[in-house]
């Protein structure tokens, strides 16, 4: 009796505590969607601007990986643009090496020859004065000449111990005793205008000079043997104001370029049969 008052007594209080936790039950679903309600739209958003720094940080590390690479093509572009210039230079050089075996082998001058290098040359007189890597150690002396193949450079003026000066014959300053091919005599002198250029004028006057003709030295002088190129002429100009004719030379070489030359003494003399072909080739020309 007393068990199953017990039961009777538990049922209701079982019954009792079922209901309110389905009550409780039902509450807690119906207050998890309101908070689903409320939190969705949140974690969304949340999402969403978590998707955008991870898209922001796979930007950032792209565009760092974009800029490394980007850096190294442009250095191994560099690398590759030194590198060619190098050849280039080495190229130049050793075309320049050629030449200067190529005049020795066939220089159109007798005695002893000096090769010498330009070392150094005044940006703001290009034209005017270079300095050589040759001096009295070198036995060069003052006067001595300075050659390009076959064409005149200018003359030594002032002489050191291990460099030499050498005044280009395009210096203002500079008169040489020239001659055309036809024996035609007059002066050859640097242009006041420091363009690189020579004025040639005839001790006559003469009315076949043409552009294209040669100019050489005359060898009236104690400096310059006789028949070495100094340029050619460029341009006759016939104005009335000048009084003569006005005849521009352009000489054998650009001093710019000047890299390596010859230096010779007064005592070089000038293959002369090598020119003297030449002025019959001009006369027989003419005959034609």
């Amino acid at each position: 009796m007393k068990k199953e008052s017990k039961i009777k007594i538990l049922l209701p209080i079982l019954a009792v505590i079922v209901v309110t936790v389905l009550i409780f039950n039902r509450l807690l679903f119906k207050l998890k969607d309101q908070i689903d309600k409320v939190a969705l739209p949140i974690q969304s958003k949340v999402y969403n601007v978590a998707n955008r720094a991870i898209s922001i940080k796979d930007i950032i590390f792209s565009y760092e990986e974009i800029i490394a690479e980007n850096e190294n093509l442009k250095k191994e572009n560099m690398e590759l643009k030194i590198q060619k210039e190098r050849n280039q230079k080495i190229l130049e050089e050793n075309e320049r090496l050629l030449k200067l075996l190529e005049m020795k082998e066939n220089s159109i001058y007798k005695g002893n020859l000096k090769f010498a290098r330009v070392s150094f040359s005044d940006i703001n007189n290009l034209n005017n004065k270079i300095f050589i890597d040759l001096g009295a150690e070198d036995g060069i002396k003052i006067d001595m000449i300075t050659v390009y193949g076959d064409y005149l450079v200018g003359k030594i003026v002032a002489v050191h111990n291990n460099y030499s000066e050498v005044e280009l014959i395009t210096n203002p300053n500079s008169i040489i005793s020239a001659k055309t091919m036809r024996d035609i005599l007059g002066i050859a002198r640097g242009s006041d205008e420091e363009d690189g250029l020579l004025y040639f004028q005839p001790s006559i006057v003469e009315d076949n000079l043409k552009e294209g003709d040669e100019i050489i030295t005359s060898g009236i002088s104690d400096i310059y043997p006789e028949g070495i190129k100094i340029g050619k002429i460029e341009e006759i100009d016939e104005k009335e104001n000048y009084g003569y004719k006005r005849v521009t030379l352009k000489p054998g070489f650009e001093s710019k370029d000047l890299r390596e030359l010859i230096v010779i003494g007064r005592e070089n003399i000038v293959n002369r049969p090598i020119v003297k072909e030449e002025v019959e080739e001009l006369e027989g020309d003419e005959k034609q």
